[in-house]
């Protein structure tokens, strides 16, 4: 399994090199011969263990792809652009923030639903003495660059009309956060399970969690996302992911004990924020996914709570100056590739 360990800054992600889309865009047109299969397919997953990761303990995607996969983590969205962007990718889910920043970039990728949607698996932790949100003001906080995370510490800062300016931003990684924690370097971070387990096991206090964002119309979820070459090129492996990827999240729903059990021990991660992290997002069946909930059965469903909160990020991420208003089209349906969901999951 290769391990991706790069750690780039927040704007430097953002700043994928026009040269680069371009060839990767222009690279691998045409379909494949029916029944063929790519010889590899590399997909990309969070550092933080996800339920349907679970599929990678004993070779379920090698056997519903019928090809070699390999897996390669990141720690944040951000480098998960990155890596889509230099083709290291073909296949990921990743937070909707940081895939908003990738098509803002023209970044040549397109979504495939929502299987996670993101409650208390994401959380503000601070250390004790900090007991309300206005003292984060004049603190040092740290956050993954270009991650859902940093979009809701946005939010939690508009919320609550903090100056942005007096809050002091660290783009870390989460690993490296813990050890700035434990080194003393910050006073609180906005981070992914299960790592807000070792800071709370240390005395830290968690002030919210992304859930609470919710009623002030911030919703965060991680999306299945593939390179729009690859899905040109291999539209039934495509398919067979997001049905593996579904048929791993039926095995957590009807185990969840068992699932984080495993889990734990192929990530070396500790059971119970491991099996708190993954209890803090909610699992939208395909079915719900494609239902008038969340993503419609069409482009067309303008209205879709779904499409309609992918252009409300779009519009927060052009105000924090994240992306330029330009870059983002009127309508974003045309990148959910409905197609190939509506021939996953039939309705």
């Amino acid at each position: 399994m290769t391990r991706g360990r790069a750690n780039p800054s927040r704007r430097g992600v953002l700043a994928l090199g026009a040269g680069a889309l371009g060839t990767l865009a222009g690279s691998g047109r045409g379909g494949a011969q029916p029944g063929a299969k790519p010889a590899l397919v590399r997909i990309g997953h969070l550092t933080a263990p996800r339920a349907w990761v679970i599929g990678r303990h004993d070779g379920a995607f090698e056997a519903a792809l019928g090809t070699r996969v390999e897996w390669f983590p990141f720690p944040s969205g951000g480098l998960a652009l990155q890596m889509l962007a230099a083709g290291r990718l073909d296949l990921a889910i990743f937070g909707s923030a940081p895939i908003v920043a990738g098509l803002g970039r023209g970044l040549p990728i397109q979504i495939l639903g929502s299987p996670e949607v993101v409650a208390t698996s994401e959380r503000l932790v601070v250390r004790p003495a900090i007991t309300e949100i206005k003292q984060l003001e004049g603190k040092r906080i740290a956050v993954a660059p270009s991650s859902t995370m940093a979009c809701a510490l946005d939010a939690v800062i508009r919320i609550n009309r903090l100056d942005p300016a007096a809050i002091k931003r660290l783009p870390l990684g989460q690993p490296e956060t813990i050890a700035a924690w434990t080194r003393g370097d910050i006073d609180g971070t906005y981070i992914n399970g299960p790592f807000w387990g070792d800071l709370l096991g240390s005395g830290g206090r968690q002030l919210l969690v992304s859930g609470d964002l919710q009623p002030h119309g911030f919703l965060f979820w991680n999306s299945a996302v593939v390179r729009t070459d690859f899905a040109q090129r291999w539209p039934e492996t495509v398919i067979a992911w997001l049905r593996t990827v579904q048929a791993q999240l039926d095995r957590y729903r009807a185990d969840p004990e068992g699932t984080a059990r495993t889990l734990a021990e192929d990530f070396g991660a500790p059971f119970e924020p491991l099996r708190d992290t993954l209890a803090g997002l909610s699992y939208p069946t395909a079915q719900e996914q494609l239902g008038p909930k969340y993503w419609g059965r069409t482009a067309k469903a303008n209205a879709a709570p779904f499409l309609k909160a992918l252009s409300d990020t779009a519009d927060f991420l052009i105000e924090t100056g994240e992306i330029k208003r330009g870059g983002i089209p009127a309508a974003l349906g045309p990148f959910v590739n409905y197609d190939l969901l509506n021939r996953a999951f039939p309705a």
